[in-house]
């Protein structure tokens, strides 16, 4: 009994694990398919038998690779529960083509155990019979991604270096036969790719680009309301060949797809408008092997008309043209306006003109242009009330060849009255050929006129004093020219015009003058570019009537004197209004004043003269005045002297010393400097009366002392015979004379008085008497002392002092006394008395003249 129960429950066991077995058996998945939809995806489909039918299904998948089912990539993915056929993409980093790929899935469970795996599925890959092949090749691949590159050989092969953009890489070993690399973040290539192999000899080329941009400020528009053209901008563009570039496609209204041809412009694309439709919904869609973007724009097609003509046309003229634009669309029922802009000048002109189904013209007339000139035109168009439409391009045109004659005239009435005239023609092209001129007199008393043809470009005609008109006209291939005329003035006597002092500047002369309130035609301002000084290279220049100055920027030169004559004109002609001289620049002088070689001299001043014209036009500035200096031989410096009147002609140097040289420099002066130098040297004169004052004072001083001391020779005693005095060498030169013996010395002299008194001397001042007449003492002392007893009363002035040149004279005298001799008697005494008596001359009076 235990035995059999022990048997049911081993059979009861079996039972159970049979039926586990089979229930497991029954839940194994099955791969139904398996295939690449391209080089790296893999597609697999796979059904299950499930009991449970209302829970979610979770499947781990694994990948294989090679023979070797190398497991590359494992995953659990979760189905739902009424999901009978289940499907799931794998990427692979590797190709597919280089190696077999097998999958294999199984289910699992978390309550009950996973099912068994199934049977491996394989998609194979490519094989090398011949020649190496390699994998990606010609593909476009996104940018920044990481991709791997494999080349697949004929034969087992063992390499250690492949080659991605040039650049080595180290090698993968998928198989025996297939090897790899891993090349990451990969940038966008340019037209012709990116470079990939394993031997020199084979290299394919692959492509890296980004997904689309969503297209920026997508609009449409029409010109000519038959088609609408659609463009957008793109951010950053590709830069493949044309078959792999990005797609674009219109979607109109939702219904209709346009293709647009990327080839010639990637950014824009048209269709054709649709019949009585005015409101448009288009879609731009843009699409590349990497992905897709759209953008939308709705609008009403009156708003987005901007018409371009199709045609811009010019008829040139002479002083106008007339400009057609020509428009052609479908405008019924829009008010069009239209306008063109002419160049130089800005000179814009506009048309309005109701639309319509046919071709339209809108005409402009250009007018007061220059002849033979060149112009450019361009038009526009726009529907009133919405912004203009594109310019046309450019259109250049030359307006018709114009030859004109700028006519003058100079008038001389000596000897006889003869007339020049000049002219410049001027023509509108520097090519055209004048063959003459056609020059006509007319006069009217007597009323005639004559007409001559000449090839130059002046004529002199001799006229008589009345007034007469001439006309003339260029003769050109074309026919004439517009006449010019002028009027000849009947003859009258010209007042003298003050001329007026102008200034230039680097930018040439600004020319004013009074207006005269009698004139009815053009100023005429007439100069010579050489200058004032002949020959002349006669310039003029018209002004119209109403205006009183003129900017001349002609070619003048520094240092040149220009003579501008303002002529004023009237029904009479022209006649001389104001005249105006000046210089572009003043420079120093260049001539030199010449020196009057006999001045008036003086022994103590020179008189200068000299010769210059001032006014000579051909000076290089206007003379402002000269300048002198002054120069001794003797010495080094000089003086300076300026005279600020060109006029002057003269001047007298003074302060100078007598008998000297002086050397004297004269220069002409503009506000520019001084000119070169005239040199003279003069000496001035010996100054005789002042020597002859000076010789003849001291002898008359001399007489007349001489004079007022012979009234008291009696008392005076002059020992002339002790009188040393060297007479006077008077030789040829009494100057020099004078000088040896400093007679013109002046020297300060005191008043002496001189007083003779009659008293008894003392026995001291006998004794000082008696001592004082030595016999060895000279008539001129130089120092002697007045007794007290003496008390001045002569009166000497200074004058005669120093003119005579006495400084010190004593008068030695005795007085008769009482006194016997044997007491006052010395030998000294004795030969005083010898003395005495010898001079026969006796004296008892010292009398001294002490200064």
């Amino acid at each position: 009994m235990i035995f059999f129960w022990t048997k049911m429950l081993l059979i009861f066991i079996l039972f159970e694990n049979a039926e586990g077995w089979n229930s497991s058996s029954d839940t194994v998945p099955n791969i139904t398919k398996l295939q690449a939809l391209d080089m790296w995806r893999l597609e697999m489909v796979w059904t299950m038998n499930q009991k449970e039918e209302h829970r979610n299904q979770t499947y781990e998948i694994q990948v294989g690779r090679s023979t070797n089912m190398d497991i590359v990539d494992s995953m659990n993915v979760s189905r739902g529960p009424l999901d009978t056929v289940h499907t799931m993409v794998w990427t692979s980093q590797l190709p597919l083509n280089c190696v077999d790929h097998s999958v294999r899935i199984r289910l699992i469970s978390d309550a009950s155990p996973s099912s068994s795996w199934s049977l491996w599925k394989t998609n194979y890959g490519e094989m090398a019979h011949n020649d190496i092949q390699m994998f990606p090749d010609e593909q476009v691949l996104r940018e920044g991604s990481t991709v791997m590159f494999c080349c697949i050989f004929p034969t087992e092969t063992n390499i250690t270096s492949m080659y991605f953009s040039n650049t080595e890489y180290k090698v993968i070993n998928i198989s025996p036969q297939v090897k790899a690399i891993r090349v990451e973040n990969i940038k966008a290539t340019n037209l012709y790719g990116v470079n990939f192999y394993c031997r020199k000899n084979n290299v394919v080329l692959n492509y890296f680009t980004f997904p689309p941009d969503k297209p920026q400020d997508f609009r449409c528009e029409t010109e000519d309301m038959r088609n609408i053209n659609c463009s957008w901008k793109i951010r950053r563009d590709t830069d493949l060949q044309v078959p792999l570039r990005r797609k674009y496609t219109l979607l109109i209204s939702d219904s209709r797809a346009v293709s647009c041809n990327t080839e010639s412009n990637p950014t824009s694309c048209s269709f054709e408008v649709i019949p009585q439709q005015m409101n448009y919904n288009i879609t731009v869609l843009v699409t590349n092997s990497l992905g897709q973007e759209s953008e939308t724009y709705i609008f009403n097609i009156t708003e987005r008309v901007f018409p371009v003509p199709e045609h811009l046309d010019v008829t040139a003229g002479v002083l106008d043209s007339v400009v057609v634009l020509q428009l052609n669309g479908t405008f019924k029922g829009l008010l069009l306006v239209c306008q063109i802009e002419l160049e130089p000048g800005g000179i814009i002109q506009e048309l309005d003109k109701d639309g319509s189904d046919s071709m339209q013209h809108y005409t402009f007339r250009l007018q007061h242009l220059k002849p033979s000139t060149q112009y450019s035109t361009r038009g526009r168009c726009a529907v009133q009330g919405n912004a203009w439409g594109q310019w046309t391009p450019q259109r250049l045109f030359n307006t018709a060849l114009l030859v004109t004659v700028d006519l003058w005239r100079r008038i001389r009435d000596v000897p006889n009255r003869t007339v020049t005239l000049v002219w410049k023609a001027v023509s509108s092209d520097s090519e055209s050929y004048i063959e003459a001129y056609e020059v006509c007199v007319s006069n009217s008393n007597p009323q005639r006129s004559v007409c001559m043809n000449v090839t130059q470009t002046n004529v002199e005609l001799p006229l008589d004093i009345h007034k007469c008109d001439v006309t003339m006209r260029a003769v050109t291939q074309s026919g004439l020219s517009i006449p010019s005329h002028i009027t000849i003035p009947s003859a009258y006597t010209a007042e003298i015009l003050k001329k007026k002092r102008i200034i230039g500047n680097e930018k040439g002369f600004q020319l004013t003058w009074t207006r005269d309130s009698a004139a009815t035609c053009d100023y005429i301002v007439e100069w010579c570019m050489l200058g004032s000084v002949p020959p002349c290279n006669l310039e003029w220049r018209k002004v119209p009537a109403n205006q009183t100055s003129l900017n001349l920027n002609p070619d003048f030169k520094a240092g040149v004197q220009y003579t501008f004559t303002v002529y004023k004109c009237n029904a009479e002609g022209h006649r001389p209004h104001e005249k105006q001289i000046g210089y572009l620049k003043e420079q120093e002088p260049t001539q030199y004043p010449t020196l009057d070689s006999n001045p008036n001299i003086t022994w103590s001043s020179v008189n200068l003269k000299w010769s210059f014209n001032e006014e000579d036009p051909s000076h290089a500035g206007f003379i402002t005045g000269y300048v002198i200096k002054v120069q001794e031989d003797s010495e080094a410096g000089s003086d300076l002297i300026s005279l600020d009147d060109p006029h002057s002609k003269s001047f007298t140097v003074s302060n100078l010393e007598e008998d000297q040289p002086y050397t004297f420099h004269l220069a002409a002066c503009t506000i520019a400097g001084c000119g070169p130098e005239t040199t003279a040297t003069f000496r001035t004169r010996k100054n005789y009366y002042l020597l002859m004052a000076k010789i003849s004072i001291p002898l008359l001083v001399l007489v007349g002392c001489c004079i007022c001391l012979w009234s008291h020779r009696s008392m005076l005693r002059f020992p002339f015979g002790f009188l040393h005095i060297k007479a006077l060498d008077l030789d040829e030169d009494l100057y020099e004379a004078s000088e040896k013996i400093h007679s013109l010395r002046i020297e300060d002299c005191t008043w002496c008085d001189v007083e003779i008194l009659d008293m008894p001397p003392t026995a001291a001042e006998k004794t000082w008497l008696a001592s004082a007449e030595d016999l060895s003492c000279s008539f001129i002392s130089p120092k002697v002392a007045l007794p007290s007893f003496l008390t001045p009363s002569c009166h000497l002035t200074a004058d005669i002092c120093a003119a005579t040149g006495l400084t010190n004279l004593t008068y030695m005298s005795s007085v008769q006394q009482d006194v016997s001799s044997e007491v006052l008697e010395t030998p000294e005494t004795k030969a005083t008395k010898q003395e005495s008596e010898f001079s026969g001359f006796s004296s008892d009076y010292v009398t001294s003249v002490a200064t």
